[in-house]
């Protein structure tokens, strides 16, 4: 152990040491990063390392540029390097068009993760509506295979005596079975504030077989199946309106047809917005990657007040029910659906960002309370309450919270109405940080009771971080006093 921490702050010397020498000096045809860290328990008998070392390597006339990354991770103490603990990816980049040829564990985003698994992911609002991409991972995964993606992007061409302008793109991807999908867009400018963007989407595959887990099982089994999808987005900008939509439908072999989709609208020019959203799945839809995330429907809605100084009004909720997913399918009741069918969870929440302030040496900078309800069937509904306050003293950055989760009585509503409500949990916490030049010290501090144990947690860390470097030494522990866990990392850039 003694060695790979003298390795790990030996490296951070070699690079810090260069880092420091003059900037002109360096080549300007490459960029090497390296990140880092290793994680330890007061033993030094178990523990994490990890590495990321990433490098640009730009072509004649720097219009494309080569990146090759390598991730890896692997369990204290050593016992040698293995395949299954590195991913690695290369690219090749058009800097002008964002064109890219890649090939590695990749980050997507856009369209096919908006349909993955809806559930999982916040209201589909009209500013979560990004366009589809995806780049090399930044942190090591063990689940996600390598895949091999081309995006090709054209050159903004103006029009209209360069007042507007329109741009497509398409992609495709291949996984390590060589499953493909495809995807391709458009987007115009009319002005500088008035947009629209139409997306389109295919996939298909062979999914696995899927046994059921039990004699009474609800999912029963299901042999190898053939599996495609098609989804389209569309997305309409402008000064006083927004309106995005999301449409995926999918077939499986043996399963069925499903579908899912999704409405975002937002009213109204700053200071005011006013967002809606409403999204659904039937419970014979398959995601884009093959799972199948169950039925719901979900409706949701936030004003928001942006006033000077960056300070911000918001209140948002939303409400989900199981049984409304009947809607999205093609042979459904709408009259039985509505009358037999409830909200079984519900999140509202308000948060409050007050004006900078830098005359004031103490001063309060938010304040966000949530609420939110799960009516599981057949179960009481359980509720959770969360508070927090952030507050600065002079340089000196703090927040502190306090959450409550318990289970009410019989109650049909969505939202947390107490009734024979019963506390279940309870967690107070604090954090404060102080920023010295170039230095940055932390710390925290929790406690949380339930009926079966209580415990307390704390964190200190301090950091020294430059242009293009930093180093950081964290302690922390979830049972105060004991099982103190030990990190060092570091990211430097050549």
């Amino acid at each position: 152990m003694k060695k790979i921490i003298v390795a790990f702050l030996l490296g951070f010397c070699v690079f810090i040491c260069d880092a420091q020498a003059d900037p002109a000096s360096a080549p300007a045809w490459f960029n090497v990063l390296y990140a880092g860290s290793a994680s330890f328990d007061a033993d030094k008998s178990a523990g994490t390392l990890e590495n990321r070392l990433d490098g640009h390597f730009f072509l004649p006339l720097q219009t494309l540029y080569l990146r090759a990354e390598l991730l890896e991770r692997n369990l204290l103490p050593l016992d040698g390097f293995a395949v299954e603990n590195l991913n690695w990816g290369v690219g090749l980049y058009h800097k002008m068009t964002g064109s890219r040829l890649l090939y590695g564990t990749l980050d997507e985003w856009g369209l096919s993760m908006r349909i993955r698994n809806p559930w999982v992911r916040s209201a589909p609002f009209v500013e979560r509506h990004q366009p589809t991409g995806s780049d090399l991972k930044q942190e090591f995964s063990e689940t996600k295979e390598p895949k091999a993606a081309l995006f090709l992007a054209s050159p903004v061409i103006d029009f209209l005596n360069g007042e507007s302008s329109a741009s497509g793109f398409t992609s495709a991807t291949l996984d390590g079975g060589l499953n493909p999908a495809f995807f391709g867009g458009a987007e115009v400018h009319f002005t500088r504030k008035m947009s629209v963007r139409v997306e389109g989407f295919w996939t298909g595959k062979n999914l696995p077989p899927r046994a059921a887990s039990g004699w009474f099982s609800e999912k029963s089994a299901l042999p190898e199946r053939a599996f495609h999808m098609f989804a389209m987005a569309f997305l309409w900008t402008s000064p006083w309106s927004s309106v995005s939509s999301d449409w995926a439908f999918s077939e499986t072999v043996v399963f069925g047809r499903g579908v899912y989709g999704n409405i975002g609208v937002r009213i109204g020019k700053k200071p005011w917005l006013f967002s809606f959203a409403v999204d659904g799945a039937g419970d014979r839809f398959v995601g884009s990657d093959g799972s199948v995330p169950g039925q719901n429907a979900r409706i949701a809605g936030k004003i928001e007040w942006y006033g000077k100084r960056s300070s911000l009004f918001r209140v948002s909720t939303s409400i989900r029910s199981s049984g409304m997913g009947d809607l999205f399918e093609a042979d459904c009741d709408a009259r039985a659906v509505f009358t037999e069918s409830r909200f079984e969870r519900s999140s509202t929440g308000v948060y409050c960002r007050f004006p900078a302030q830098a005359k004031l040496p103490v001063r309060i900078t938010r304040i966000s309370l949530s609420a939110d309800r799960n009516v599981a069937e057949g179960e009481k509904p359980q509720d959770a309450y969360k508070g927090e306050i952030g507050v600065q003293w002079w340089k000196l950055r703090s927040s502190f919270s306090c959450a409550l989760t318990g289970i009410a009585g019989d109650n049909s509503s969505p939202y947390p109405v107490s009734e024979q409500w019963r506390l279940d949990s309870t967690r107070i916490a604090g954090n404060a940080t102080y920023s010295m030049g170039m230095f940055r010290f932390g710390i925290s501090v929790g406690y949380t009771t339930s009926v079966k144990a209580e415990k307390v947690d704390a964190s200190f860390s301090a950091a020294v971080q430059e242009e293009r470097s930093r180093f950081a030494v964290k302690i922390a522990t979830d049972e105060f006093p004991g099982a103190w866990e030990f990190t060092l990392s570091g990211r430097f850039e050549l």
